[in-house]
């Protein structure tokens, strides 16, 4: 039987809408609205992470060796990787953004180039792995592509009975109507560049049939793009760290619980803020923001601020305020790693407390590409 805990509602919570911590320098007011990007994260995230267990459960018995991954390496990446196989520019300008290679022919999803029976020399890294390269899929890799289109069918169906039929259409017409073409997912994002989003520019039309978790991410990565065009901080930095660092210091053990994401990707976030000026280091392996990190944190604050399309905020809330409905997705079924140590604390988090532990904006690493990253 699945068991939850008690859980303190944490700062930037959609109830509280302030965001206040403790031992921090709020010198800088911020909104009393959640950022419309966040609101989108939230519930990209917790349908990704649906989907993503519903996978899990389905494909485990076919594929139970290999390495699992999520969603965004499938829209981004093994969706597009036909039989006949495609090259690695075509795959690119098709996803309209890079992907895992190595990582995806590492864990068994796909091959690279035509080697025969033999490992390619740079195999499961991205070396050797040149624009023209082809990639096909394997025999799991196969099987994964036919399954994971009906996985994000069958969440979308659950989405509409638990959070009902007008909502999940309400809100798809408001992503409509600001949706350009995007890829699927938000791309990986890496610490050598400070996180940032980068895409390939297509001119293709919107299309009224794809899935809601497809539109859903398109519009979160366009909001991305258009913020990192506009600051040097990226917005999986700013939305996650800048916001609950100051000049007070913080414990990098405290930062899973705050943040919602994972002890790898704040190990990485954590480097790549020193690196960059916006943060140093304070004792009992602590963090604070340098005065370049607390003007960078208030400029992720003003934008942040803009009123924009109301009519999708107010979609995405009608969702959000569902809470049992949101958490109950957010449940693993049994056996899923979610499930297990050292995830159950979190994964238990989430469940009491959607929107108080979920990140504030995805960050798709190469370790399989979940949101949170885990």
């Amino acid at each position: 039987m699945w068991r939850t805990t008690r859980h303190r509602r944490q700062p930037g919570d959609a109830a509280n809408c302030v965001d206040v911590l403790e031992g921090i320098d709020n010198t800088f007011i911020v909104p009393k609205q959640v950022p419309l990007t966040t609101l989108l994260s939230w519930v990209w995230i917790a349908h990704t992470i649906e989907a993503d267990n519903a996978f899990e459960d389905a494909a485990s018995a076919r594929v139970g060796r290999h390495f699992r991954i999520s969603m965004p390496m499938w829209t981004n990446g093994l969706r597009f990787i036909e039989e006949g196989g495609i090259s690695v520019n075509e795959l690119r300008t098709r996803a309209r953004a890079a992907c895992n290679i190595g990582g995806l022919e590492r864990w068994g999803w796909i091959s690279v180039g035509d080697v025969g029976g033999t490992r390619r020399e740079g195999y499961g890294s991205h070396r050797g792995v040149r624009g023209d390269v082809i990639l096909r899929p394997t025999r799991a890799g196969a099987y994964a592509r036919r399954m994971w289109p009906r996985v994000v069918r069958d969440v979308e169906e659950r989405w509409r009975t638990r959070f009902g039929a007008d909502v999940i259409d309400a809100l798809r017409h408001a992503l409509m109507s600001v949706v350009t073409p995007m890829p699927w997912s938000p791309p990986e994002v890496h610490p050598s560049d400070g996180f940032h989003t980068h895409v390939v520019i297509d001119s293709d039309g919107v299309d009224a049939e794809w899935p809601l978790v497809a539109l859903l991410g398109q519009v979160l990565t366009a909001f991305t793009v258009d913020h990192e065009l506009k600051s040097e901080v990226s917005l999986p930095l700013g939305a996650n760290f800048l916001r609950v660092l100051g000049s007070g210091a913080v414990r990098v053990r405290d930062l899973p619980v705050r943040t919602g994401l994972s002890k790898e990707g704040i190990a990485m976030a954590a480097g790549c803020l020193q690196r960059s000026g916006l943060a140093i280091s304070a004792p009992e392996r602590a963090l604070h923001l340098t005065p370049s990190g607390l003007d960078a944190r208030d400029g992720y604050w003003q934008w942040a601020a803009r009123p924009r399309e109301k009519g999708l905020r107010a979609a995405l809330g009608a969702v959000l305020a569902q809470r049992n409905a949101l958490s109950e997705g957010l449940v693993p079924p049994e056996g899923c790693w979610r499930g297990a140590k050292p995830y159950l604390g979190q994964t238990q988090r989430l469940v009491a407390d959607p929107t108080g532990a979920l990140p504030w904006h995805p960050m798709v690493l190469h370790r399989g590409a979940w949101p949170d990253a885990s």
